[in-house]
């Protein structure tokens, strides 16, 4: 079964993002869909040095 992918709007809006930058969170999910997986992948792998301070 193949993993469900979410439109890039819908990401951009979802609570689980909300702590990031609108503007970042953006450019990172340049994409038109993801999945949630695909979605964290991007984001982690952006704001990973971000996060620590």
């Amino acid at each position: 079964m193949k993993a469900k992918k979410y439109r890039r709007e819908i990401l951009l809006k979802a609570h689980r993002y909300a702590k990031y930058q609108q503007d970042f969170l953006g450019v990172v999910l340049c994409k038109s869909e993801y999945t949630i997986a695909e979605a964290e992948r991007a984001v982690k792998a952006f704001f990973k040095d971000k996060e620590r301070d």
